[in-house]
């Protein structure tokens, strides 16, 4: 139903003709009748132009809408991401998708509220991404997740580099003998962090010679190393495509005698701050939250002030990560 002046008047307790001279552009200063209205027109459907108010600070809102996999992972972004827009003016809400049984109507409803959209859902193939632009265009949205396709404006981790960080890492220390614990291969960045990962290794002449399939938690860390415990296999330099199932992997083995370094090395992923304090310290790939949540909301705040499909640009930024030396990527023959 479509949204009348009447109707923000009401809620907002301002005169019909104040509330039209607001939404109209024509409003002046910064009063609080300006943000109440705005506000009102907001929460009740009323799509809003922020090119109409460029002499008043108005914060832009934008949501960002997930898939939920590592908590851990996911709370440090969101911190990140919150801090970062408190600092821009931006007012950032989460909405998540992982239950939703249809994102594009998810998505479709969350644009009806907000100036913008941040969208981090790893599993999406070009024919999803196809589905949400046509149902929202020319609603500004951008993704921080590895897209399928150049279809949407994106701004992510190299995740190829970052498996190819560990793999170097991981021959340089000395082992001869490789796994990987990838996560759900459904996800873009799970392919891209092992085919670095496998590169890497081929271009030494390596290869993986073990590999367990996890969904990114502890639990799936601890079941994989039951898993190599099974074939009774030892020695090898492993890569973890996140620092949960790294440290599910290392609690699980030397809770059964395992010594860490020596019976295996391991490289994780994220560079979470419990990475830091587990005994043997994590080595891991370093990424920077902050980084990312300044580049993708200042990367959709201009989008949003440009109004102006033509601009959609859907290259594809990726940030840089690091290898983080600490403890367990070790060799024992090269301590």
């Amino acid at each position: 139903m479509k949204v009348k002046l009447e109707d923000i008047a009401i809620r907002s307790g301002y005169s019909v003709a104040t509330v039209s001279r607001v939404l109209s552009g024509k409003a002046k200063g910064r009063s609080q009748s300006v943000y109440d209205i705005i506000h009102t027109a907001r929460d009740l459907g009323y799509k809003i132009s922020l090119n109409q108010y460029s002499n008043i600070d108005i914060p832009i809102e934008m949501a960002m809408v997930t898939q939920h996999d590592a908590e851990e992972f996911y709370s440090c972004l969101y911190e990140s991401f919150d801090r970062i827009a408190s600092k821009m003016n931006i007012q950032i809400s989460i909405h998540s998708a992982k239950h939703s049984s249809n994102l594009v109507e998810k998505i479709h409803l969350v644009s009806k509220f907000h100036d913008g959209i941040i969208l981090m859902a790893p599993t999406l193939v070009s024919e999803d991404y196809e589905k949400i632009l046509n149902k929202v265009r020319p609603f500004p949205i951008i993704s921080i997740a590895p897209v399928d396709g150049n279809i949407l404006p994106t701004i992510t981790f190299d995740s190829y580099e970052g498996g190819r960080l560990a793999g170097k890492t991981l021959i340089d220390a000395g082992f001869k003998n490789f796994g990987i614990i990838t996560g759900p291969m459904i996800k873009w960045e799970a392919n891209l962090r092992k085919n670095g990962f496998s590169d890497a290794l081929q271009k030494s002449g390596f290869k993986i010679d073990w590999e367990f399939q996890g969904d990114y938690s502890f639990a799936s860390g601890e079941t994989a190393f039951k898993d190599i415990r099974q074939n009774g296999t030892r020695g090898l330099g492993i890569f973890s495509s996140n620092d949960q199932m790294a440290l599910g992997f290392l609690h699980t083995a030397l809770e059964n005698g395992m010594a860490i370094p020596g019976d295996f090395g391991m490289v994780g992923y994220d560079n979470m701050p419990y990475s830091k304090v587990f005994y043997p310290k994590l080595s891991t790939i370093g990424t920077d939250l902050d980084l990312l949540a300044e580049a993708s909301l200042e990367s959709l705040r201009s989008k949003i002030r440009d109004n102006n499909e033509k601009k959609t640009n859907s290259t594809t930024t990726l940030l840089p990560v690091e290898m983080v030396k600490r403890r367990t990527h070790a060799n024992e023959n090269s301590l």
